[in-house]
């Protein structure tokens, strides 16, 4: 592979691309009120979402990073291709001080990663090309034809450069244990420990490669049986890309101790040479350690770990050195806890992170001693962020009635500036109401969340009520467009008529450690008790008809949902996705670090004494003789969080007692849909069983009829109509 230069100057610079893309302002949207200005004397007339396809316009903007300069940011933005069911990606630059963006790498599956290298002139990213596995590829930042430069036979996972530009340091699976031989003639039988129960090989460990350039050798850094860090947290936390010492000598990640896909909490943070050798532990929890990353100068190392007590509590930015010895607690005075989307400031004295605020995402500023302060974004919900060389900031931010954008501050303090319009085409439709509630439960626990009111809404009018119990439970249902797994239906529901109701019942990441801790060995009580206080203050209210009030929620929010209708039999209907229902069966058979999270959030195993019996009454499958509400369940086929046995188990106990129930599956779908068409059909057959069970709902006018779409040929000789694949259904 021809390659000019290395370094800083890695690639020469190629011709500009020819076309480019234009912009329109997007109109300002306030959160509690929808307010129009008009950009001409007569704004267009402004309608209610009819259906899912309205979400298809939405562009959503991932991955924000500045240039060495800090002069430009790289962003990839993810548009829905319903035709041929994928995500198309676009990489993009646009200058810091304002500009139109330019796409630099359009089409290419999986795309994902984008990085700088330094000197400004290349940029990297991580593609699947032809159906291979992920690869590094790197183009000129003017734009051009991206090269290959990682060949890993089971493609790259993580990925960074070194401060000087001539290495990459990757990470990588082992290759698989048996051969295709082994497999054809049967010799591969393997031992299973604590993995999923859909394993169907050995898992193999990733490790870390560092890739020279322009020579293109490659040398093995990290050895043995533990692994780099590669599956899902049990809590918080995530997987994170190695991270280079500024003089390019070492490199600190995230070490497993073995390859297991529910032994997540057991890592540790570790830096190894780069020239390959001995690793060193950097500090001395031994579990739930990730995210780690050098200071843009010296040799202190941020990462995350939990505040206490215990594993269930928030994420604390932690600090050490690359000597080792006693970490410190930088954010403990934050009372929040912090995602794992935070970056160093210049000169290593502060870190910015991101952390849920109430019914808010905000951005805080965390000196390495002192107490953390938020940031103002201009009334928005960031989501991503990225800090330059000199200390600006870069963040793609929505509101509830905003859809995401990628802005900047010239500083922590300044006033935002947005770079990108690619979501004007949404600002035409009227987007609903959307609150901040607050209560206490019966115990005292204070509470928040989401209160959506009705496009139609008038008041002295009782309306159906749509409560909806996110998952996590460490997270938080907050303002966003379309963040979290409600995705569209908070505006769906209430273009039909309906109050939504998205409660942060204890165990929720946003009102600090007290309240997140105090879900610890109550898994479904409290929850409960607080869910129930707010939906008596909205019947007080006046403001719901208490006959129709359904039940929807996903993952611990499918176990809430379950929960709540063994217990209460007010409900008119419920949804249960991808929801836990059998505590013993969550241990002994998911992966994805849920059996350490199942076990330390209920204090123990299924076989400990102390903790035996909450596996039983803390269960729904428990009280599913009970039951007596109208429920759908659906379940991902190939979900290893929560396995769909369990959603076999509560769909059985209900249709032998002739309960109505409808159980979908959803074929190769993890522990929620990825695929767009997948996606779409799992909210509308949530939207749709929700709308026969409530009834009497004020319904938004349909699109104007379209022309019937004539057949096109899609990729693989497959002929696709538009028509019927927007009919096709669940239900």
């Amino acid at each position: 592979m021809p390659i000019i230069g290395f370094g800083p100057s890695f690639f020469a610079p190629p011709r500009a691309p020819s076309g480019s893309l234009s912009m329109n302002a997007l109109v300002p949207v306030s959160l509690a009120l929808v307010l129009v200005v008009p950009a001409v004397a007569r704004p267009p007339a402004r309608r209610p979402v009819a259906d899912l396809r309205t979400f298809r316009r939405l562009v959503r903007i991932v991955s924000p990073v500045f240039s060495p300069g800090g002069r430009r940011i790289l962003f990839v933005t993810v548009r829905t291709d319903d035709l041929h069911n994928r995500d198309d990606r676009t990489l993009w630059v646009v200058p810091t001080a304002g500009g139109r963006p330019r796409a630099l790498v359009r089409g290419l599956k999986g795309l994902a990663a984008p990085r700088w290298a330094p000197g400004g002139r290349t940029v990297s990213f991580l593609a699947s090309v032809h159906g291979a596995k992920p690869e590094i590829y790197a183009v000129g930042a003017r734009g051009g034809t991206p090269r290959r430069l990682s060949r890993a036979p089971e493609g790259v996972e993580q990925y960074a450069w070194s401060p000087g530009g001539h290495r990459l340091a990757y990470v990588a699976p082992d290759p698989p244990r048996f051969s295709a031989r082994d497999r054809w003639s049967g010799h591969d039988l393997f031992a299973v420990h604590d993995d999923d129960d859909l394993i169907t090989a050995p898992p193999e460990p990733s490790e870390i490669w560092v890739l020279r350039l322009p020579s293109f050798a490659v040398s093995r850094i990290t050895h043995g049986p533990t692994s780099v860090l590669e599956g899902a947290p049990p809590f918080n936390g995530s997987v994170s890309a190695p991270s280079w010492s500024p003089d390019g000598r070492w490199i600190v990640y995230t070490r497993q101790k073995d390859a297991d896909d529910s032994d997540t909490d057991a890592t540790t943070i570790v830096a190894v040479p780069a020239s390959g050798g001995v690793p060193r532990v950097l500090t001395r929890h031994a579990t739930y350690e990730y995210d780690p990353f050098f200071a843009p100068r010296g040799d202190l190392v941020a990462y995350l770990t939990p505040h206490g007590p215990g594993p269930v509590s928030d994420m604390d930015v932690f600090v050490t050195s690359l000597r080792g010895g006693r970490s410190r607690d930088v954010s403990a005075d934050l009372d929040r806890n912090v995602a794992t989307t935070y970056a160093w400031m210049p000169g290593g004295k502060a870190v910015v992170g991101l952390a849920d605020d109430g019914v808010r995402s905000r951005l805080y500023l965390q000196p390495l001693r002192g107490r953390g302060r938020p940031i103002p974004t201009g009334g928005l919900h960031p989501l991503d962020l990225s800090v330059s060389a000199r200390g600006a900031v870069a963040y793609v931010a929505d509101g509830a009635a905003r859809p995401p954008e990628l802005y900047v501050l010239a500083r922590p303090g300044a006033r935002p500036r947005r770079l990108t319009r690619f979501n004007r085409d949404l600002r035409r439709y009227a987007w609903p109401r959307s609150v901040a509630l607050r209560w206490r439960a019966p115990d005292g626990m204070r509470n928040d969340g989401i209160l959506t009111y009705p496009l139609d809404y008038r008041p002295g009018h009782r309306y159906p009520l749509v409560v909806f119990s996110h998952g996590g439970p460490e997270a938080a249902s907050t303002e966003d467009f379309d963040a979290g797994e409600i995705g569209p239906l908070r505006d769906l529901f209430a273009a039909h008529g309906d109050v939504v109701f998205e409660p942060n019942y204890r165990g929720s990441d946003n009102l600090g450690n007290a309240h997140l801790h105090a879900i610890y060995r109550d898994p479904g009580a409290g929850p409960d008790s607080d869910i129930l206080a707010g939906i008596r203050l909205l019947e007080k209210r006046g403001l719901v008809d208490p006959r129709r009030i359904a039940a929807v929620g996903h993952s611990y929010g499918g176990y809430l949902t379950a929960w709540l209708i063994g217990h209460q039999h007010f409900w008119r209907c419920a949804v249960v996705a991808d929801g836990v229902t059998d505590w013993t069966e969550e241990y002994e058979l998911s992966g994805s670090g849920n059996m350490a999270w199942t076990r330390d959030s209920l204090g123990g195993s299924p076989w400990n004494p102390r903790s035996r019996r909450l596996y039983v009454t803390g269960s729904p499958i428990t009280d599913a003789g009970r039951i007596t509400t109208p429920t759908l369940i659906l379940s991902g086929t190939a979900d290893v969080t929560v396995p769909i046995a369990e959603s076999f188990a509560l769909y059985h106990a209900l249709a032998a007692r002739g309960v109505p129930v409808r159980f979908l599956a959803i074929p190769g779908a993890a522990h929620m849909p990825q695929d767009p068409v997948q996606l779409e059909l799992f909210y509308r057959a949530i939207e749709r069983w929700v709308d026969r069970c409530l009834g009497g709902r004020v319904r938004p006018p349909s699109r104007p009829p379209r022309q019937r779409s004539r057949p096109v040929r899609a990729p693989g000789g497959r002929r696709a109509f538009t028509a019927r694949c927007e009919r096709r259904c669940f239900c």
